[in-house]
């Protein structure tokens, strides 16, 4: 193999590193892009998850709240009979 040959041999293998690197560095870009659209959908799920929280504890309140009235009404309905 001559010196000409080498050259070329080792031109073709940097262009094979170059679009070897450009491949990685398109894909971190893409899993970087998935992260953050992955971290912005967590965190509108948190956020809804807070909120139907809330909606539960309101309405679990509401119905112990129904219930003590319930028992209350029964009671003083037992003492008027």
């Amino acid at each position: 193999m001559n010196t000409y040959d080498k050259k070329i041999s080792k031109l073709e293998e940097l262009d094979n590193i170059q679009r070897t690197f450009e491949e990685s560095i398109k894909n971190l870009e893409k899993n970087i892009a998935e992260s953050i659209t992955n971290k912005k959908k967590l965190k509108e799920i948190q956020i809804d998850l807070s909120e139907a929280n809330k909606k539960f504890i309101d309405a679990e309140r509401y119905l112990e709240d129904l219930e003590i009235e319930l028992k209350n009404t029964q009671h003083s309905s037992d003492i008027v009979d």
